[in-house]
């Protein structure tokens, strides 16, 4: 089977126009009728109702079916394409957000050496964003933030260690004379939120819910944690935050949470399933694994 021909049926499909898809991929129309003609030969069925006057009713069940599976494969033959280009290539695509950043940046400068470290192509946004990246083949290898194990079908997740969430405070706030709370003790608070691209949302909410406690939320859509924490810095409110972040921050304090509920921020490294790796992919993977975070 030809995958050109696929694509020339996902275009007819979308466009539903033969002279458009010609145009399109710069074939003249035939090219096009001859190539659906091959595909209703190699599935034994009719695709295009003979009859399409009637433009939105033109595509016959069996094409609709062979369409859903056909958008799946092109997709899956451009990814393929973009990893065998970039085959040959000695950068590392490598993605991780502000936050673990924070963590790892100063031990990988410590631990690779400057030919490794400036192979590696870092793209540092949230989690949520990064996953997306990983998968659409803009990013090949991710270190992730998760309220939970990771545990997707199409990437293959290693958890590397977790780390403890805390509330930080301004050292101005009146709660930055103690070194841990309950989350109770928090309801007349304001705190600052992040949008859905940072895994803290559905820790914090378990810890509201845990401590049965609906405090005041501004979210803000800010483009790191830096500006999250500067909010806090200057007193606007408080807010949760893996504590870990706010190590040596001027001006801010990081308190224990003293309730008893099992939330972690997991930190996991990871790769498309089926993707494979190179073998200095395959080093630099080992030796971030390798790197230990004090407690």
């Amino acid at each position: 089977m030809n995958t050109r021909d696929l694509q020339y049926f996902v275009a007819l499909v979308k466009y539903k126009n033969y002279t458009r898809v010609a145009k399109k991929f710069k074939v003249s129309q035939p090219s096009i009728t001859q190539a659906i003609q091959r595909l209703e030969r190699e599935f034994n069925t009719q695709l295009i109702r003979k009859n399409h006057f009637h433009r939105d009713k033109m595509i016959t069940r069996s094409g609709l079916l062979l369409y859903e599976n056909a958008v799946l494969i092109n997709d899956k033959i451009d990814l393929t394409r973009k990893e065998i280009d970039r085959a040959n290539q000695k950068q590392i695509r490598f993605g991780l957000p502000p936050i673990i950043g924070k963590l790892y940046i100063s031990k990988i400068v410590e631990e690779f050496s400057g030919d490794l470290l400036s192979r590696l192509q870092i793209t540092s946004v949230g989690s949520h964003d990064l996953l997306n990246q990983l998968r659409r083949g803009e990013i090949d290898i991710a270190i992730l933030g998760s309220t939970t194990p990771i545990n997707e079908d199409d990437v293959f997740a290693e958890l590397m260690t977790t780390r403890p969430f805390g509330v930080i405070v301004s050292d101005q706030n009146p709660l930055a004379k103690k070194n841990a709370v309950y989350f109770g003790e928090l309801a007349d608070q304001q705190f600052i939120n992040y949008d859905q691209q940072y895994v803290h949302q559905s820790a914090f909410q378990a810890y509201c819910t845990y401590a049965q406690i609906k405090p005041q939320i501004v979210v803000y859509r800010l483009p790191n944690v830096s500006w999250i924490k500067e909010l806090v810095r200057q007193g606007k409110g408080i807010s949760l935050m893996v504590k870990d972040a706010v190590t040596n921050e001027p001006g801010i304090k990081a308190l224990d949470i003293l309730d008893p509920i099992p939330e972690r921020f997991y930190i996991s490294i990871v790769i498309r399933d089926g993707y494979v790796l190179s073998d200095a992919e395959e080093d630099f993977i080992k030796r971030m694994k390798q790197i230990h975070l004090a407690n």
